[in-house]
Order: C-alpha cells, then sequence, then structure tokens
C-alpha cells in the first residue's frame, strides 16, 4: 500500500486554495483526501485546510477489527458532514469567509477496496496501464449539462459555466456526498485530483503519465508539468494510491 501527493499552485493563480492529505500507517489502512477551496483569497485555504483535516481526523478513527463497507461508508459520510459543518460555522463567524466552501473527494483504502465520498468536481480516476476511467461523478454545470445531453464532453471543456459547481463543503448548513466502493486489483492506481489537472489536460495523458513514470513522485511531477504545459490556470492537486 503506497500514496504520495503533490500540489502547485499553477502559474496564474496567486495563490495555492488546494489541500491534501495521505496517510498510510501501518494498521493495513490508508487514508486521502483532496480539497480545492472557493472564496476569497484567504477564505478558500482556510476552507480547504480545515474541511480536508477534520475529514481526515474522523476517518482515521476507523477500526481495523471492523471494514465492512457498510461500516466505512457510515464513515466517510460522517467525515463529510463534520467538514460541512465546520466549514459553514467559520463561513459565518465573520465577513470575511462568507461564501467559503471546498470540494472534497477523499476516503478509506483497505484491502482490495477503497470507500470514497465526493463532493464537487474534484475527481477520483482508476488507471490501468493506457486504460482510464473516471469513478466519481461531477457535482457541476456542465456535467449535469452533459448527462442531460445538452452537452457533449468536448463541448463541456470550454463552456463559459464549466467552473460552477452545484455541490460544495460548507457553503449550506447540509451536504449530501455521493459515496463509492471502488474495487482494486495489482497493477492499478486510484488518481484524486483537482479540477486544474483533469480541465486541461486529457485522460489519455493522465494515463500515460501515471503508468510510464518510474515513481509516484515522478508521476506526481509530470502532471502538474502537463497541466502547466497547458495553461496552468488553476491550481493544480494530484493524489496517487496503489494497494
Amino acid at each position: 500500500m503506497k500514496a504520495y501527493g503533490k500540489t502547485d499552485k499553477g502559474l496564474v493563480r496567486a495563490n495555492n486554495q488546494d489541500t491534501f492529505r495521505v496517510d498510510v500507517p501501518e494498521s493495513g489502512m490508508g487514508f486521502l483526501v483532496l480539497c480545492d477551496g472557493m472564496g476569497g483569497a484567504r477564505a478558500g485555504n482556510i476552507a480547504s485546510e480545515r474541511a480536508a483535516n477534520r475529514f481526515l481526523e474522523t476517518i482515521q478513527t476507523a477500526d481495523a477489527a471492523d471494514t465492512s463497507t457498510d461500516t466505512l461508508a457510515d464513515l466517510v459520510e460522517k467525515a463529510v458532514k463534520l467538514a460541512n459543518t465546520e466549514v459553514f460555522e467559520l463561513s459565518q463567524s465573520s465577513p470575511a469567509y462568507n461564501g467559503m466552501g471546498t470540494t472534497l473527494v477523499g476516503g478509506i483504502c483497505v484491502d482490495d477496496r477503497v470507500i470514497l465520498a465526493n463532493v464537487g468536481d474534484s475527481r477520483a480516476y482508476l488507471i490501468d496501464g493506457d486504460k482510464i476511467a473516471q469513478m466519481s461523478a461531477d457535482h457541476s454545470l456542465v456535467a449535469e449539462m452533459v448527462r442531460s445531453g445538452r452537452l457533449t464532453k468536448a463541448e463541456a471543456k470550454t463552456y463559459p459555466g464549466r467552473n460552477l459547481i452545484t455541490r460544495a463543503v460548507g457553503v449550506d448548513s447540509s451536504v449530501e456526498a455521493d459515496v463509492y466502493e471502488i474495487k482494486m486489483h495489482e497493477g492499478q492506481t486510484l488518481l484524486l485530483c483537482s479540477d486544474g489537472l483533469s480541465g486541461p489536460v486529457t485522460d489519455a495523458e493522465i494515463a500515460a503519465a501515471v503508468s510510464q513514470a518510474p515513481t509516484m513522485e515522478q508521476a506526481c511531477t509530470q502532471l502538474i508539468e502537463l497541466a502547466c504545459k497547458a495553461g496552468g490556470n488553476d491550481n493544480i492537486t494530484v493524489v496517487l494510491y496503489t494497494k
């Protein structure tokens, strides 16, 4: 079980509002989370950091003696709710924090499973050689338009409202996360990323970078370089995990 992450502010943004956390202890379980904050200059940073920390702290309480999918799914849902409450209450405490929020994608890795929670448009991909599949569904305006047939995937790449998300942690007093069970086998890699990567870089380019890099560290560096070569218009964060 290995995991590695890296983040970069990109070439345009003045600061980095992304946060990731990775913990792979010797208990046989791994814990991952990635958040892409939104709001004012500091508000987005704080929203993503607070949400990531609270989510991670909560899922780290998982009991190695009870790793049933239902139990872990309940725990990641609880972790999202606690993260949402913390960010929302903070947003109400000061005008400087009004409107703050964050995406969140993360979960618990155990045996051949990842129990994953998702809110917003940060993504989870499963990569197997040159094959790549998006495992999470975006909560965004363009994703809903693609699912309803009003936009093609190609049109969504350049649609003016492509950065508008329809669900976020901390914006309202409650939020619903999508929860997935992802089955993995040897040789596959789970990738979590912010839209600073998935927006400008194609799925094929992502898969090639991950499968061809000799180490996770080099794969993360290569992915960030690809996003920067494509413009680097947003913060870029990637987390890789293999069982």
